[in-house]
Protein backbone atom coordinates (compact mmCIF):
# COMPACT_ATOMS: atom_id res chain seq x y z
CA UNK A 1 0.00 0.00 0.00
CA UNK A 2 0.88 3.50 -0.86
CA UNK A 3 1.02 6.95 1.10
CA UNK A 4 -0.13 9.26 -1.45
CA UNK A 5 -1.95 12.27 -0.04
CA UNK A 6 -3.63 14.46 -2.59
CA UNK A 7 -4.66 17.75 -0.58
CA UNK A 8 -8.19 18.80 -2.09
CA UNK A 9 -9.44 20.79 0.80
CA UNK A 10 -11.60 22.85 -1.65
CA UNK A 11 -11.78 20.77 -4.58
CA UNK A 12 -9.66 21.12 -7.96
CA UNK A 13 -8.44 24.12 -8.05
CA UNK A 14 -7.16 24.30 -4.25
CA UNK A 15 -3.59 25.67 -4.65
CA UNK A 16 -1.68 22.69 -3.64
CA UNK A 17 -0.87 18.82 -4.72
CA UNK A 18 1.15 16.46 -2.76
CA UNK A 19 3.48 14.25 -5.62
CA UNK A 20 5.28 12.03 -2.45
CA UNK A 21 4.82 8.54 -2.55
CA UNK A 22 5.85 6.84 0.37
CA UNK A 23 5.18 3.25 0.75
CA UNK A 24 3.05 1.66 4.00
CA UNK A 25 4.98 -0.93 5.34
CA UNK A 26 3.55 -3.38 8.28
CA UNK A 27 0.61 -4.64 9.78
CA UNK A 28 -0.34 -1.99 12.28
CA UNK A 29 -0.38 1.37 11.09
CA UNK A 30 -1.27 4.54 12.94
CA UNK A 31 -2.00 7.68 10.55
CA UNK A 32 -1.67 10.45 13.29
CA UNK A 33 -4.33 13.83 13.01
CA UNK A 34 -6.25 12.19 9.70
CA UNK A 35 -8.60 15.14 10.16
CA UNK A 36 -10.72 14.85 7.24
CA UNK A 37 -8.06 12.78 5.31
CA UNK A 38 -8.45 9.36 6.68
CA UNK A 39 -6.04 6.61 5.23
CA UNK A 40 -7.59 3.38 3.75
CA UNK A 41 -6.08 0.39 5.65
CA UNK A 42 -4.34 2.22 8.49
CA UNK A 43 -5.75 2.89 12.12
CA UNK A 44 -6.57 6.65 11.82
CA UNK A 45 -6.16 9.20 15.00
CA UNK A 46 -7.25 12.90 15.83
CA UNK A 47 -8.88 14.29 18.61
CA UNK A 48 -11.81 16.41 16.48
CA UNK A 49 -12.28 14.44 13.16
CA UNK A 50 -14.36 11.12 12.71
CA UNK A 51 -11.28 8.70 13.27
CA UNK A 52 -10.79 4.89 14.35
CA UNK A 53 -9.84 6.37 17.76
CA UNK A 54 -10.47 9.78 19.21
CA UNK A 55 -6.62 10.97 20.55
CA UNK A 56 -3.90 13.48 21.20
CA UNK A 57 -0.75 12.55 19.43
CA UNK A 58 1.42 13.41 22.41
CA UNK A 59 -1.07 11.09 24.19
CA UNK A 60 -1.17 7.48 22.10
CA UNK A 61 -3.60 4.87 23.25
CA UNK A 62 -0.61 1.97 22.16
CA UNK A 63 1.86 -0.07 24.34
CA UNK A 64 5.87 0.70 23.85
CA UNK A 65 7.50 -0.74 20.70
CA UNK A 66 3.90 -1.90 19.15
CA UNK A 67 3.65 -0.22 15.85
CA UNK A 68 5.34 -1.04 12.70
CA UNK A 69 4.95 2.52 11.31
CA UNK A 70 3.49 5.48 12.10
CA UNK A 71 2.27 8.76 9.85
CA UNK A 72 1.97 12.04 11.09
CA UNK A 73 1.90 14.14 7.41
CA UNK A 74 0.61 18.76 7.92
CA UNK A 75 -0.06 17.86 11.96
CA UNK A 76 3.11 19.01 13.89
CA UNK A 77 2.50 22.65 12.41
CA UNK A 78 -0.53 22.88 14.57
CA UNK A 79 0.55 21.69 17.84
CA UNK A 80 2.67 24.13 20.33
CA UNK A 81 4.93 21.15 21.27
CA UNK A 82 6.14 18.88 18.80
CA UNK A 83 8.76 17.00 20.34
CA UNK A 84 6.31 15.43 22.62
CA UNK A 85 4.14 13.89 19.91
CA UNK A 86 8.05 13.09 18.76
CA UNK A 87 8.93 11.44 21.69
CA UNK A 88 5.23 9.84 21.94
CA UNK A 89 5.81 8.16 18.04
CA UNK A 90 9.54 6.65 19.27
CA UNK A 91 7.87 5.53 22.14
CA UNK A 92 5.43 3.37 20.52
CA UNK A 93 7.20 1.90 17.32
CA UNK A 94 8.81 -0.96 17.24
CA UNK A 95 12.49 -1.18 16.63
CA UNK A 96 13.10 -1.05 13.15
CA UNK A 97 9.74 0.49 12.80
CA UNK A 98 9.36 3.17 10.25
CA UNK A 99 8.37 6.77 10.81
CA UNK A 100 6.46 9.41 8.13
CA UNK A 101 6.93 12.96 8.83
CA UNK A 102 5.42 15.64 6.76
CA UNK A 103 5.53 19.60 7.79
CA UNK A 104 4.95 22.66 6.13
CA UNK A 105 8.12 24.92 4.83
CA UNK A 106 7.04 28.13 2.63
CA UNK A 107 3.08 27.64 3.48
CA UNK A 108 0.72 30.42 4.45
CA UNK A 109 -0.97 30.44 8.02
CA UNK A 110 -3.50 28.42 8.12
CA UNK A 111 -5.20 27.31 11.74
CA UNK A 112 -6.66 24.28 12.79
CA UNK A 113 -7.32 25.00 15.13
CA UNK A 114 -4.13 26.80 15.40
CA UNK A 115 -0.65 27.40 13.81
CA UNK A 116 2.46 27.71 15.31
CA UNK A 117 5.55 26.68 13.21
CA UNK A 118 7.63 26.21 9.81
CA UNK A 119 10.60 23.74 9.28
CA UNK A 120 13.33 23.71 7.03
CA UNK A 121 15.08 20.49 6.32
CA UNK A 122 18.27 20.91 9.17
CA UNK A 123 15.33 21.86 11.61
CA UNK A 124 13.14 18.89 10.37
CA UNK A 125 16.21 16.59 10.79
CA UNK A 126 16.50 17.79 14.01
CA UNK A 127 13.02 17.17 15.44
CA UNK A 128 13.46 14.04 13.70
CA UNK A 129 16.64 13.20 15.42
CA UNK A 130 16.23 10.28 17.49
CA UNK A 131 15.27 8.12 14.05
CA UNK A 132 17.76 7.35 10.97
CA UNK A 133 17.27 8.96 8.34
CA UNK A 134 16.14 6.73 5.11
CA UNK A 135 15.12 9.87 3.08
CA UNK A 136 14.34 13.51 3.23
CA UNK A 137 12.46 15.31 0.04
CA UNK A 138 9.97 17.38 -1.09
CA UNK A 139 6.31 16.34 -0.59
CA UNK A 140 4.23 19.59 -1.82
CA UNK A 141 6.39 21.33 -4.73
CA UNK A 142 7.91 24.77 -5.57
CA UNK A 143 4.69 25.62 -7.96
CA UNK A 144 1.89 24.93 -4.85
CA UNK A 145 3.59 27.23 -2.83
CA UNK A 146 3.90 30.09 -5.10
CA UNK A 147 0.54 29.41 -5.93
CA UNK A 148 -1.20 29.48 -1.99
CA UNK A 149 0.82 32.34 -1.63
CA UNK A 150 -0.34 34.03 -4.28
CA UNK A 151 -4.15 33.57 -3.47
CA UNK A 152 -3.16 34.79 0.34
CA UNK A 153 -1.27 37.58 -1.15
CA UNK A 154 -4.32 38.61 -2.87
CA UNK A 155 -6.55 38.02 0.28
CA UNK A 156 -4.66 40.60 1.59
CA UNK A 157 -6.73 43.57 -0.34
CA UNK A 158 -10.50 41.86 -0.16
CA UNK A 159 -11.78 38.99 1.25
CA UNK A 160 -14.25 38.53 -1.69
CA UNK A 161 -15.50 34.76 -2.93
CA UNK A 162 -15.97 35.31 -5.95
CA UNK A 163 -11.78 37.15 -6.08
CA UNK A 164 -10.49 34.61 -3.78
CA UNK A 165 -11.80 31.43 -6.21
CA UNK A 166 -11.32 33.19 -9.54
CA UNK A 167 -7.73 33.22 -7.90
CA UNK A 168 -7.65 29.38 -7.01
CA UNK A 169 -8.71 28.53 -10.36
CA UNK A 170 -6.01 30.80 -12.29
CA UNK A 171 -2.90 29.89 -10.07
CA UNK A 172 -4.02 26.11 -9.98
CA UNK A 173 -1.90 24.56 -13.20
CA UNK A 174 1.06 26.01 -11.07
CA UNK A 175 0.93 22.79 -8.57
CA UNK A 176 1.49 20.62 -11.82
CA UNK A 177 4.27 22.00 -13.09
CA UNK A 178 5.16 20.50 -10.02
CA UNK A 179 5.45 16.91 -10.59
CA UNK A 180 8.38 18.25 -13.34
CA UNK A 181 10.19 20.32 -10.76
CA UNK A 182 9.92 18.40 -7.86
CA UNK A 183 13.29 17.26 -7.65
CA UNK A 184 14.64 20.37 -7.95
CA UNK A 185 12.60 22.56 -5.83
CA UNK A 186 13.54 21.56 -2.15
CA UNK A 187 14.58 25.38 -1.08
CA UNK A 188 11.26 26.27 -2.31
CA UNK A 189 8.73 24.00 -1.89
CA UNK A 190 5.57 24.33 0.31
CA UNK A 191 6.05 21.36 2.39
CA UNK A 192 9.24 18.45 3.24
CA UNK A 193 8.96 15.47 4.42
CA UNK A 194 11.34 12.65 6.54
CA UNK A 195 11.08 9.10 6.41
CA UNK A 196 13.16 7.27 8.82
CA UNK A 197 13.72 4.45 11.18
CA UNK A 198 13.69 3.70 15.01
CA UNK A 199 17.53 2.01 15.54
Amino acid sequence: MWLKRQFRRDGLFHPTKNYNKIEISGAKVINIGSGSHPIKGVINIDPYAPADIKAFGNNLPFENTSLDMVICDAVLEHVANPQEIMAEIHRVLKIGGLVYIGVPFLQPYHAAPEDYQRWTVSGLRILCQDFSEVKVGVSVGAGSALAWLIVAYVQIFTKNKVIKNLTKIIVSPLKYIDKFIIHKSLNAASGIYFYGKKV
